[in-house]
């Protein structure tokens, strides 16, 4: 009986011990459980708070010293408009300009005075001070005395496109960054970050109350309330996924404009067709109606299910009796202190919101009227036999002007001089080759156009990049022959006939971008490699991976003393010295991206454009490297010519002379 007290009391004890086991790793399990659930939570909360944060670089830009450089920019691109200290204040394609009480130019600020670039596209008043949006340089903070620039790393984000202040924070619209938020002393990214917040750009914004209308480049438009977010796309009945313009109308509902109509949408979500208008730019309730601006010039007002008859000043330029006109060229819309404005790529239009004439007055008519460059995106320089420097415009012909930069002599746009990559000034001939979209147009001495292109000369493609004279390769030209760079490969004019080779007959690519003579050879920069001829033969292709070149994208060359000059997408500069043997700069310079054949050589200096480091400068005699990026209208420098005195640098925005004695 004994033994089976003792079995029974033994058997209790295993399962006590066993539930008491059990019961431990249960708890412990628990224990883990949620140790990893706190873990996960706390990966994920870091996560979060990643994905709101926003790294800047915060800088106070002083102003360039000015001394040796004038700048030559189109300011007649106007953007924005806003009020800011007791003056109007237009975000302009040349600089910030200060307006007077009657509407002329008080004053105009530059990258000579501070700003890290000349295209502005944007501008809000925030916390005090003024807001401005660049399209290269991130945002640009003014208080009256000096300028602040604020560039956005994490997430990289360069291309502010608009700018929104509320009473607690500033929107920041970005086409390459989403929406960024500033409180005053913070960015973040506590919309973007949201889940189903998925948009790359922000091109429109507007704050209603506690929610926020967003519209996006590409994915349509996402609405944030509640600390939510909404997303409404085409299948919910935009019209397309590009909204370029918001406008909070009286009834509620908010006016939404795409490019292919406007819509509106109510505080239920319905979403009801307004106007069919296509190509609708922006959107501005003044005096209780709705306007739109149009991509191909002047305003609208836009009524249900129509666009209004009524469609004031869209017709040509000019001053029609004492009132003027708006220009035929894509007009912004705004409304703002009792005005409605129709911001144009040839002026700023105003007319007061109660007035019963339809016609708008000039503001700032200087700004149009003075200006010396048609466009801002240079593609290329030269000179000609008189003196006058040519200016290649990249989609608005060529712009003829003087030495000094003060006057325009002439503009030339035509059918065939439009799109122009490139200029080549033939000593010899006294004739200025100009390399365009559409073929190769040569102007004589009388500016008497001849065009050479695929059907009337044989050459191999009209998408020409670059022009070189050189000695001709077939045995009966006994003038030199025009080297053409084309998408489609490599032509040769001589004796009046053309000769082509492709990659067919050994090009490293059929996408040329330049080439260049050193001694008897010719060389050819592709998409992929440096590509050596002798005539019309290819001797060798040098590639990263057969020579010391650092990248096979070559868009530049230039040659002095039989050493060749290789400017890189994205490898910086090498040299192939007439030895064979290969130099690269990278350890003194870096690597970086060349631009299109901006590499001039001059004397003992090498003068280099990159997409985002300024001018650099290479002295052969001292191998010393320089970098110029104070006072240029863009760190963007596309083209390079000089003379005696002068070095001229064209940019993404615009033309600066700068004096070689503040250089050398």
């Amino acid at each position: 009986m004994t033994d089976l007290i003792d079995s029974s009391k033994t058997k209790r004890a295993r399962t006590v011990t066993v539930i008491v086991l059990l019961a431990s790793v249960a708890v412990l399990g628990v224990f883990l459980y949620f140790a990893r659930l706190n873990s996960e939570i706390s990966v994920q909360r870091e996560a979060l708070d990643a994905a709101k944060r926003v790294e800047v670089e915060a800088t106070a830009l002083g102003p360039a010293s000015g001394d040796g450089f004038t700048i030559c920019v189109n300011a007649s691109g106007i953007r924005a408009v806003t009020p800011f200290n007791g003056n109007q204040y237009l975000a302009t394609s040349g600089g910030l300009v200060a307006l007077d009480d009657g509407g002329g130019i008080r004053r105009r600020y530059t990258t000579l005075d501070g700003l890290p670039d000349n295209d502005l596209t944007a501008l809000a008043v925030f916390d005090g001070r003024l807001f401005i949006g660049t399209s290269v340089a991130g945002l640009v903070a003014f208080d009256g005395r000096g300028f602040s620039s604020y560039r956005f790393t994490r997430p990289k984000a360069a291309r502010v496109i608009t700018l929104v202040a509320t009473q607690s924070e500033l929107l920041i619209g970005t086409l390459d960054g989403g929406l960024i938020q500033f409180d005053g002393e913070r960015f973040s990214r506590a919309v973007n970050s949201a889940t189903g917040a998925d948009f790359k750009s922000a091109t429109a914004l507007l704050p209603i109350a506690s929610r926020l209308y967003i519209g996006t480049q590409d994915q349509g438009l996402y609405v944030w309330r509640e600390a939510h977010i909404e997303h409404i796309g085409v299948s919910d009945g935009l019209p397309s996924p590009r909204v370029t313009g918001l406008a909070a109308l009286a009834n509620g509902s908010v006016a939404i404009a795409t490019d292919f109509g406007v819509v509106t949408l109510d505080d239920g979500g319905k979403i009801e067709p307004l106007s069919s208008q296509p190509n609708v730019t922006s959107l501005a309730v003044s005096n209780g109606k709705l306007w739109a601006g149009l991509f191909g010039g002047g305003l609208i007002e836009v009524v249900a299910n129509r666009a209004s008859p009524d469609k004031p000043d869209t017709t040509e330029p000019g001053v029609k009796g004492g009132i003027a006109a708006l220009p035929r060229s894509a007009t912004t819309v705004s409304a703002g202190g009792g005005k409605l404005w129709a911001l144009t790529q040839n002026g700023a239009f105003a007319r007061d919101e109660g007035s019963s004439r339809p016609a708008f007055e000039p503001v700032a008519e200087a700004l149009a009227a003075d200006q010396v460059l048609t466009g801002d995106h240079i593609t290329s320089l030269a000179f000609d036999r008189a003196g006058r420097l040519w200016v290649a415009l990249f989609d608005r012909g060529v712009d003829v002007i003087s030495s000094d930069g003060g006057e325009r002599l002439s503009h030339i746009e035509d059918d065939r001089v439009r799109e122009v990559n490139f200029l080549r000034f033939d000593q010899r001939e006294d004739r200025m080759l100009v390399a365009t979209s559409l073929g190769l147009v040569i102007f004589d001495g009388r500016m008497k156009q001849s065009l050479f292109n695929r059907e009337k000369s044989g050459i191999v493609d009209d998408s020409i990049a670059h022009v070189s004279i050189a000695p001709g390769s077939s045995r009966s030209a006994s003038e030199p022959a025009i080297v053409l760079a084309t998408a489609g490969g490599l032509s040769e004019i001589a004796g009046g006939r053309a000769r082509s080779i492709t990659a067919f007959h050994g090009l490293a690519s059929n996408h040329l971008y330049t080439s260049a003579v050193a001694g008897s050879r010719l060389y050819a920069g592709t998409l992929a490699g440096l590509v050596e001829l002798d005539g019309l033969r290819v001797v060798r292709t040098y590639k990263t991976s057969n020579s010391g070149l650092s990248h096979d994208w070559v868009t530049a060359l230039a040659e002095a003393g039989g050493t060749l000059y290789i400017g890189t997408n994205g490898g910086g500069v090498d040299a192939l010295l007439p030895t064979g043997e290969w130099v690269s700069f990278a350890d003194n310079v870096g690597r970086f991206e060349v631009n299109q054949n901006a590499i001039r050589i001059d004397g003992e200096q090498i003068y280099v454009g990159t997409a985002d480091r300024g001018l650099l400068i290479y002295n052969t005699s001292a191998r010393r490297w320089n970098r110029i990026t104070s006072g240029l209208p863009s760190q963007n420098v596309t083209a390079i010519v000089s003379d005696e005195r002068f070095i001229y640098a064209g940019t993404l925005n615009g033309l600066v002379r700068i004096e070689k004695r503040v250089i050398e």
